[in-house]
């Protein structure tokens, strides 16, 4: 028998926030507001979209869910852009273009060779899309906020590599490494503590709307998987793609 929240129950729960906020005056730390806002947002977006997911839903058309799931992938560009505030020539069309291209690649994959869906069901692209390029977006927002910093702090050694006749590639090899060691960090570490520290969102939902848990592990291994990848793809591409930023056509650094 699955238990719905109460109306009561869901406003309720809004009461665990006092805790942040009283952490928040008692430590000085001035996030009180932020932490409000934040939520509220959160709320009303939540709300939005699941007003949204079900005329989605109704209308069944590749079309639309086409263009929801390229205005998902702009909004998380967008995202990447504002969290970090970098300062990058074309990051953000190129964080677009890695996201799209990493999330068309594995999805194809995972709705149409592992799924097996006969049409491009908005049911099952949008929610899968979502957690695909939702952790591109985070791991991405921390690769380039490390290859950014890692550039910034090495540009002796890199014009010292370009002086010795190294190109931009040979020169940035240990930048670009460190960035995308550290994007993909969140995910693993995740990952290793799945089963046995938590269970997973999407595994414990279709526990509590009924689902038998072992179908359950099934497709929450693959997810996972196919994340794991789609965020290694993406930040691979972007930063191949964002390194020609810091340099001109004849490898002479612009930072």
């Amino acid at each position: 028998m699955i238990k719905h929240i109460s109306l009561y129950g869901f406003i309720g729960s809004y009461a665990f926030l006092l805790l942040i906020i009283i952490l928040s005056y008692r430590e000085k730390l001035n996030i009180a507001k932020d932490v409000i806002i934040t939520f509220l947002r959160m709320s009303v977006q939540l709300f939005l979209s699941g007003f949204v997911l079900l005329y989605i839903f109704k209308l069944d058309s590749a079309a639309v869910t086409t263009i929801i799931f390229l205005i998902m992938i702009f909004f998380a560009s967008r995202i990447v852009i504002s969290r970090t505030k970098v300062n990058i020539k074309n990051a953000g069309v190129y964080i677009f273009l890695s996201i799209l291209i990493s999330a068309i690649f594995i999805l194809s994959i995972l709705l149409f060779g592992i799924i097996k869906l006969d049409s491009f069901n908005p049911r099952y692209v949008i929610p899968l899309a979502g957690m695909v390029i939702g952790n591109s977006m985070n791991s991405m927002a921390i690769g380039i906020e490390r290859f950014n910093s890692q550039i910034n702090e090495n540009r002796d050694y890199i014009e010292d590599m370009l002086c010795m006749g190294a190109d931009r590639n040979e020169a940035l090899f240990d930048m670009k490494r460190a960035a995308l060691k550290s994007s993909l960090l969140p995910s693993l570490s995740s990952a290793s503590g799945m089963g046995i520290v938590f269970l997973p969102g999407m595994m414990t939902g279709q526990i509590l709307s009924g689902i038998n848990p072992v179908e359950s592990v099934y497709y929450q291994i693959v997810i996972v998987m196919a994340i794991a990848v789609s965020v290694a793809l993406s930040n691979y591409l972007m930063l191949n793609l964002i390194k020609h930023s810091f340099f001109n056509r004849y490898d002479q650094p612009t930072f």
